[in-house]
């Protein structure tokens, strides 16, 4: 482990033993400890998630992945397994499958699945599961990497996304004038599955993100970019509908959103999602093939949708949406819009699959239940599987959904964890999600991200609120931080914590916050402009919003529909920007960031320190190699328990009880 001042390197190799002997002899808990030891990092590491989920067209079977580490240097491996759909039923590994196998799909008529794997080659490559006792099939070879697919209504075709090899020689010049200088994004090519044969379909685009076949398998909806990249992805794309030949016939107003694109069953709409004007907020419009015209539906209600599927009669969706403080199922009207709510549920699904019959399969959790495979059937809910079985036999306390009032009278909503037997004059860490357009979920709240449920077994309270810029509450809410990061959300913020002190659940003595990403950035703002905090835990933030602007692998879509642009506007972002505040810092301040975050490039935390640490004020930075923003599924085990060991062991000693 290298040092540089209080700024630490971190190797890929277990935590110090000092680390270990800090936390050892660090809980908060009282005397009124449960009888189960508190969670530990490693603890968490055991954690299985599901991956991509397909539910059989006859909902009888189903295939998901199984995502958990298997060598704690290494990210996690995904694993499918095959279910019958039925009380007490046994998973198997889908056979002939290999580690990270994935995007699982059967067929129309439910006969065949197919699914994307490398299998020891050099590209990832579709194949097609073999009948018992048979290996599968590969369907390849590809001209680079399968990345997705989806069946032609008739199953006798693939539509596949494939990224091609990219060139062997530097690329000179990469700019948004010129995309033939750029590396080849992703292209579209149609594999006829009797005869084998490929077909490049010719799309006047640089990159396509998005593919969906119409009913009658004569056109295709196509979600693509004029150039390759996260921005163009999430912020820079449009969906046209075209014939098998590329040819467009119809173009779709607006940038679309990543909710998948699809059609009526008889083949009259398109739905899709597409950005508002503001570039903030994504809504979902129905286009009717017959007149060219988009007619929005789901306009009124004030939660997100996420993800859906059109029900059978052709008149409605099922839509997976996110409303208030949860995620939840619901039932779309396809000709006025409106939603209704048909199941809550728990966790962080962003996407289902569904039978011809309407049965919804889905990752979810609970409070007191890690993520299972969950099948919603007429309006209940049950999960499939019990991943997680270790769970039960940890100390959770009370975690419940809380409200206040902003002081303006805006109502509000989260989440606080509570150590389990304990309810009153408690250490508090504020933990604030990334976004600012997110949420935090009433669910499992255990993770290398999550660090409610590790912290509350040791005796700290975790409050998550969703302030304003937080998704589930309508467009007005989510715009309500434009141009004013650190304004109205940072005031929610502290309403929510002075609800909490007033009810006595919280010590405003022993006081902290934390997020990563946007919660990053909070930390490092309320460092600056707070002084009720004895110590902030800035993950990945932004400290310097217009560096970020220029630099982040997601501009110019993500802060310039908060802030415009960040050369007219130079002076906006530096008044919302951290690092202009710095000097009235003067708390102990965590940071922690990947060596190779491309979207919250990592000098955003080396400026932070050194500006902190020239006025003498107590800062640790510690930089994970190799590791990109978000750490889920990219780096080992280690790094993530890392990342929560730091956490407890920082937040300890300064929230230790009141003598």
């Amino acid at each position: 482990m290298a040092r540089y001042g209080f700024s630490f390197c971190l190797p890929l190799a277990r935590s110090a033993a000092a680390l270990c002997a800090l936390l050892g002899a660090s809980s908060l808990a009282r005397a009124t400890q449960p009888a189960a030891p508190a969670i530990t990092p490693e603890q968490i590491s055991t954690l299985r998630g599901v991956g991509d989920i397909a539910l059989a067209p006859d909902g009888r079977h189903i295939v998901y992945g199984v995502r958990a580490f298997a060598d704690p240097a290494r990210p996690p491996v995904t694993r499918l397994w095959f279910q019958p759909v039925a009380p007490d039923a046994h998973a198997v590994r889908l056979e002939g499958s290999q580690d990270n196998d994935g995007h699982p799909r059967w067929s129309p008529d439910g006969r065949h699945l197919a699914y994307i794997g490398r299998h020891g080659g050099a590209h990832d490559t579709i194949w097609l599961a073999g009948p018992a006792g048979e290996a599968p099939r590969d369907l390849g070879p590809f001209a680079g990497d399968a990345i997705d697919f989806r069946w032609s209504p008739d199953g006798g075709r693939l539509a596949v996304l494939v990224r091609p090899v990219p060139p062997s020689a530097p690329v000179a010049r990469v700019d948004g004038s010129a995309p033939d200088d750029m590396p080849p994004g992703p292209g579209l090519v149609i594999l006829t599955l009797a005869d084998g044969h490929i077909r490049p379909v010719a799309l006047d685009a640089h990159a396509v993100f998005d593919v969906e076949w119409a009913p009658d398998g004569q056109s295709l909806a196509v979600r693509a970019g004029r150039s390759d990249g996260l921005d163009a992805f999430w912020y820079q794309s449009a969906i046209s509908i075209v014939d098998t030949a590329g040819h467009v016939l119809h173009r779709l107003p607006g940038r679309a959103t990543a909710v998948h694109p699809i059609f009526s069953p008889d083949g009259s709409h398109l739905a899709w999602g597409h950005f508002d004007q503001d570039g903030i907020v994504g809504t979902v419009s129905r286009y009717d093939l017959a007149d060219g015209r988009a007619r929005k539906i789901g306009a009124g209600w004030p939660g997100s949708v996420r993800a859906m599927a059109w029900n059978a009669d052709g008149r409605s969706l099922t839509v997976l949406g996110f409303h208030d403080i949860a995620p939840c199922l619901g039932r779309m009207d396809a000709a006025n819009g409106t939603i209704s709510q048909t199941v809550d549920l728990g966790g962080e699904p962003y996407a289902f699959s569904m039978a011809r019959d309407g049965t919804v399969a889905l990752p979810a959790s609970t409070p007191t239940r890690a993520e299972d495979v969950w099948i919603v059937q007429d309006g209940h809910g049950r999960a499939l599987t019990d991943l997680n079985p270790q769970v039960s036999g940890w100390p959770l306390g009370a975690q419940r959904v809380v409200r206040w009032q902003g002081r303006d009278g805006t109502a509000l909503s989260g989440l606080l964890v509570l150590p389990p037997g304990q309810s009153r004059d408690l250490p508090l860490f504020t933990q604030i999600h990334g976004g600012p357009y997110d949420a935090w979920a009433q669910g499992w709240l255990g993770s290398w991200h999550d660090w409610a449920r590790l912290l509350a077994s040791h005796g700290i309270a975790v409050f998550m609120p969703n302030p304003r810029g937080s998704d589930g509450r309508g467009t007005a809410f989510a715009e309500a931080t434009r141009g004013d990061w650190g304004g109205a959300d940072a005031r929610d913020i502290l309403d929510g914590i002075d609800m909490l002190t007033r009810q006595g659940v919280a010590d405003p003595r022993r006081l902290a916050l934390g997020g990563w990403s946007y919660g990053g950035f909070m930390a490092a703002w309320m460092a600056g402009h707070e002084k009720r905090f004895l110590t902030v835990i800035d993950g990945a933030g932004i400290t310097d919003l217009r560096t970020m602007a220029l630099s982040t692998d997601v501009g110019p879509g993500f802060l310039p529909p908060y802030f415009g642009d960040p050369i007219d506007r130079a002076a906006d972002y530096a008044a919302h920007s951290p690092i202009n505040a710095a000097s009235l810092a003067h708390m102990p301040i965590l940071l922690l960031h990947g060596m190779s975050d491309a979207r919250v490039p990592p000098e955003q935390a080396t400026i932070f320190f050194n500006s902190l640490k020239a006025q003498g004020t107590r800062v640790e930075l510690v930089r994970y190699p190799d590791a990109p923003h978000w750490f889920g599924g990219a780096v080992g085990a280690m790094v993530e328990e890392d990342v929560q060991r730091r956490v407890l062991a920082w937040l300890t000693p300064i929230l230790r009880p009141a003598p």
